[in-house]
C-alpha cells in the first residue's frame, strides 16, 4: 500500500496534491492518504503513519514543511528499514537523491503522470525510472474532494488553471511554460458541489486568476449566482484588470470575494529588475475602482529585499500601498527559492540569505540586515494595528499628517507587538498621545471609538474609561430608542449585547470631511456594525 502524506502549515489547510494522486492512483495500486500539520508532535505523526503499515510513504514537500519532513523520513526509516520513501512537491524539484539520506525516490515536477507510472511499475514488478512527462491535461484531473466529509472550519483549495503568463524572477511559477485551463463545465460542477456543502472558504490556487478575462468573469458570475455563505479567494493581477471584470467583482454581495493582489513594489527600477510586468498608473486606477464600493475584501502584498529597493524606497512603496486603505496589507520578505532567476543572480546583487527554508533574505547591496529587522518590526505592527483594525478611524486621521511608514517606524521603537492585548492598547494610546496627536479631544474620542468597535469597555485605557455619570446618561438614552427597529426585544438586551458610549462630536462626519460637529453623540457597537444617535 502507498500512503500519501500531506504535512500542512495549519490544521485549517487542505492539500490538493494528495487528494488528486489518491483519486488517480487508487485503481492501479492500493492507496490511502493522511493529512497532518507542522504543529503536531513528530512522534504522533510517525505513529499514525506506521500503524497503517504502508510499503511506500509518499510525501508532498514545500518550503514550510521541509524541516519537518527531514525529521519525519529519518524517523520512518529508523523505525522500519524496509519502508520506501518517495518525495515530491516544489521543494524537491531541484534536489538530487543524494541530498536526502533516508529517501528512496524523488518525483520532480507535476506529480500526476509520474506517480501513475510509479504505481503501475510496482503493481507489475517493473523498475521505476524517472523520465520527462508532458503537462497533465486538467480535464482529466479528478475532483479532489469527491466522497469526502467536508469540515466547515477548513479552507478548501481549488485549481482551475496551472501556470502563469508572467516571469517574475523571484517566483517558481516563472519556470513553467504557458497557462493551462480546466474546462469550465468541470469547474462549475465542482464549485457547485462545494457551494452546496456550504464550506466557509474556497481558495483558488490559480497563480493569475484573471489571465483570461472572459473566463474569469464567467467564474465570478457563477460564484455570485450559486454561493450562499461561501467566500471565494482569487489571486488577481492588477495590471490585467479592466472595467468589465471590476464591474463583475464590485456588483457582488459584500464579502463574497477575497482578492489577493501582489503589488510587490512601486519602484520602477525594482520592477524592471525582477521582470515584473507593470503599469503603475493603470494599477492605481484599477485599485481605486475595486476599492470604491468595499464589496470585495482586498489584500495587498509587498515584498521587502528586492533589487534596487533600499530602506527609503521601500517605505515609499509601503506608503503608497497603505494609503489605498485596503482591508489588509502584507509586508513579506523575499524568499530566495531554488531554481528561480533571482537566486541565480544572488552574486550580482550581493544577496545573503538563509541556507535553510524558507531561504529568506538577510541582506543585499541595497538593504542591510538592520534595515530588514526594522521592517520586520513594522510588519508586526501593521498586522496588529492595521489589518486587525485596532485603530481603523484614528489611522485615517493620523495619515493625513504623518506618512504610514513614519508612523509605524516610530511606533516600532516605542512598543512591543508581543504585549498582551490590554497592555498593547494601553501602551499604544500613550505613544500616539505623545508622538502623533496633540489635540486631546480628537485623540480621546477617536481612540475610544476604535477600541469599542472591536473590544469590550475594559480594554479602554484608564484615562478613557466611561464614568458612572456617562453610564447613567447612556442607559437613559438607550431606553429611549426604538429597540425593535434594531431587532431587539428590549433596551436591556441592547445594553447586554452591544457596547454603548457617548462621544463629543460626530465621528463619521469628522472622518469624512474633517469637520467637527460638537454635541452628545451616542454610538452603539455590535459585532459587525454600529448605530449613531444625536442626543
Amino acid at each position: 500500500m502507498i500512503l500519501l502524506v500531506a504535512i500542512n502549515s495549519k490544521y485549517v489547510h487542505t492539500n490538493l496534491a494528495v487528494r488528486y494522486l489518491y483519486q488517480l492512483c487508487k485503481e492501479i495500486y492500493p492507496c490511502k492518504y493522511l493529512e497532518f500539520n507542522i504543529n503536531q508532535p513528530l512522534h504522533e505523526v510517525l505513529y499514525e503513519i506506521l500503524t497503517k503499515k504502508p510499503e511506500y510513504v509518499a510525501i508532498s514537500t514545500y518550503i514550510w514543511n521541509r524541516s519537518y519532513v527531514e525529521k519525519l523520513v529519518e524517523g520512518l526509516k529508523k523505525a522500519r528499514k524496509d519502508i520506501k520513501i518517495v518525495l515530491g512537491g516544489p521543494e524537491v524539484y531541484f534536489d538530487r537523491l543524494d541530498d536526502w539520506q533516508y529517501v528512496d525516490f524523488i518525483i520532480k515536477g507535476e506529480g500526476e503522470y509520474p506517480l501513475l507510472e510509479f504505481c503501475s511499475c510496482i503493481a507489475t514488478g517493473r523498475k521505476f525510472a524517472e523520465k520527462d512527462y508532458p503537462p497533465f491535461d486538467l480535464k482529466d484531473l479528478p475532483f479532489a474532494y469527491e466522497d469526502e466529509i467536508l469540515d466547515q472550519n477548513r479552507i478548501y483549495y481549488y485549481e482551475s488553471s496551472r501556470g502563469c503568463p508572467f516571469k517574475c524572477s523571484y517566483c517558481l511559477s516563472s519556470i513553467e511554460k504557458g497557462v493551462r485551463f480546466a474546462p469550465l463545465e468541470k469547474v462549475f460542477e465542482e464549485l457547485e458541489y462545494l457551494f452546496k456543502k456550504n464550506v466557509r472558504l474556497i481558495k483558488f490556487v490559480d497563480r493569475t486568476f484573471n489571465v483570461n478575462k472572459e473566463r474569469a468573469i464567467e467564474i465570478i458570475e457563477f460564484c455570485k449566482k450559486y454561493s450562499q455563505n461561501t467566500q471565494v479567494h482569487f489571486e488577481i493581477d492588477p495590471t490585467l484588470l479592466d472595467d468589465d471584470i471590476i464591474l463583475a467583482l464590485n456588483s457582488s454581495k459584500q464579502g463574497l470575494f477575497r482578492l489577493e493582489i501582489g503589488l510587490q513594489s512601486f519602484n520602477p527600477k525594482t520592477l524592471d529588475a525582477i521582470d515584473r510586468v507593470y503599469d503603475i498608473e493603470r494599477i492605481d486606477k484599477n485599485l481605486k475602482k475595486v476599492l470604491s464600493n468595499k464589496n470585495c475584501i482586498v489584500h495587498l502584498d509587498l515584498i521587502a529585499g528586492l533589487p534596487y529597493e533600499d530602506f527609503i524606497t521601500f517605505k515609499k512603496s509601503l506608503d503608497s500601498t497603505v494609503l489605498y486603505f485596503a482591508d489588509e496589507v502584507q509586508l513579506g520578505f523575499l524568499k530566495m527559492l531554488k531554481g528561480t532567476k533571482i537566486r541565480n543572480e544572488a552574486q550580482k546583487y550581493n544577496y545573503e540569505f538563509f541556507d535553510h527554508p524558507p531561504y529568506e533574505v538577510v541582506s543585499n547591496q541595497f538593504i542591510s540586515f538592520e534595515e530588514i529587522y526594522k521592517l520586520k518590526r513594522i510588519e508586526e505592527l501593521i498586522d496588529k494595528i492595521y489589518n486587525r483594525q485596532y485603530l481603523y478611524y484614528l489611522l485615517r486621521y493620523i495619515f493625513k499628517k504623518t506618512s504610514p511608514s513614519e508612523f509605524f517606524e516610530k511606533l516600532s521603537q516605542k512598543i512591543d507587538s508581543n504585549l498582551n492585548t490590554k497592555e498593547f492598547i494601553k501602551k499604544l494610546y500613550y505613544v500616539v498621545k505623545e508622538q502623533f496627536i496633540s489635540d486631546s479631544m480628537i485623540l480621546n474620542n477617536l481612540f475610544k471609538f476604535d477600541i469599542l468597535r472591536k473590544f469590550p469597555e475594559e480594554f479602554l485605557p484608564e484615562e478613557l474609561s466611561i464614568t458612572k455619570e456617562h453610564k447613567e446618561t447612556i442607559k437613559q438614552a438607550v431606553y429611549s430608542i426604538d429597540f425593535k427597529r434594531l431587532g431587539f426585544e428590549s433596551a436591556k438586551e441592547i445594553l447586554r449585547k452591544g457596547r454603548a458610549c457617548l462621544f463629543e462630536f460626530d465621528i463619521e462626519r469628522f472622518i469624512e470631511d474633517n469637520s467637527i460637529e460638537k454635541g452628545n453623540f451616542l454610538y452603539i457597537f455590535f459585532e459587525q456594525s454600529f448605530e449613531k444617535y444625536k442626543l
